[in-house]
């Protein structure tokens, strides 16, 4: 996203000011930043399933999961879901995101929960252009309609959308629509960004040279089963995946991970595509680690 202009996504400076289409959020100072694939990173295979079932608490400050770039993340043709449990957020809370790239600036699309409670996605073109679903209150483009979005009510909400070829983007919460938008805008493929879970990445402004998009809109609460396809799935798909957890035999499933290794570093995709990845800023203990829970 550059250069600077008013209709740059509601993100902060590293100073913390606010940007604008929206709330501004602080980041961490002296952040780590997430862009480059640590050598420490050597994940394995993933572990037999044990049939425990665990989750992650983020604190919202700053814990996250970091997922290294691969060529298989869907941009424009794409469903992504998880199941979340958070109270009314103070400011933009990221679930799952292909945050802004460090060259191009870019971000192709981000899954998040508004101050207030409510559901939205952001997309980003490739002239960076914002677009802000269902609200459509940052650049116009499409027509929406939505009926209740809020999901941070204390309970565990299942949460997903889906985008088309045909430029349709579908919200579904608890396996059921709750908003539609045609015509929307078209996510930027400029982007090789970690997928984060938990956090997104961006700014506002010009970084210094070799700077890196910092890590924001950290989530406040509980994230499970977070999970991303290379299309779009059927409402009755959605629905079963609502009803009975994600398929990893699913067609074009990129990612699938469970949460359920209950303890180290590494969080295991699930789906043929082996997109591996870690808590926190480093593949190593550290502060932005969020919590293993039962």
């Amino acid at each position: 996203m550059r250069p600077v202009r008013a209709r740059g996504w509601a993100i902060v400076l590293l100073l913390g000011t606010v940007g604008s289409c929206g709330e501004g959020e602080q980041g961490p100072t002296g952040t780590v930043v997430d862009d480059e694939l640590p050598s420490s990173f050597n994940p394995g295979d993933p572990p037999p399933e044990t049939g425990e079932q665990f989750h992650l608490m983020f604190d919202g400050v700053d814990d996250r999961v970091l997922i290294p770039w691969d060529a298989s993340f869907p941009t424009d043709v794409f469903t992504v879901s998880a199941r979340i449990r958070l109270m009314p957020p103070s400011g933009r809370a990221a679930i799952i995101a292909r945050g802004e790239d460090d060259d191009s600036f870019n971000l192709s699309w981000q899954l998040y929960v508004k101050s207030g409670g409510f559901l939205e996605v952001m997309l980003e073109a490739s002239n960076e252009d914002n677009y802000c679903y269902p609200n459509n209150d940052c650049v116009p483009q499409g027509v929406c309609n939505s009926n209740d979005m809020f999901v941070a009510d204390g309970t565990w909400r299942h949460v997903a959308i889906t985008r088309d070829a045909g430029a349709t983007l579908v919200f579904y919460v608890d396996g059921v629509e709750q908003a539609r938008c045609e015509g929307t805008g078209i996510p930027s493929f400029n982007n090789r960004q970690f997928l984060s879970v938990g956090a997104t990445h961006g700014q506002i402004g010009p970084l210094p040279p070799g700077g890196k998009e910092p890590p924001i809109w950290f989530f406040p609460g509980e994230i499970d089963d977070p999970a991303m396809w290379s299309r779009s799935l059927s409402a009755s798909e959605i629905q079963a995946v609502h009803a009975t957890g994600v398929d990893v035999s699913s067609s074009a499933l990129r990612g699938y991970w469970n949460l359920n290794e209950g303890q180290g570093q590494t969080v295991f995709d699930r789906s043929p595509e082996s997109n591996h990845g870690y808590r926190g800023a480093d593949p190593a203990t550290d502060a932005a680690d969020p919590a293993w829970v039962p």
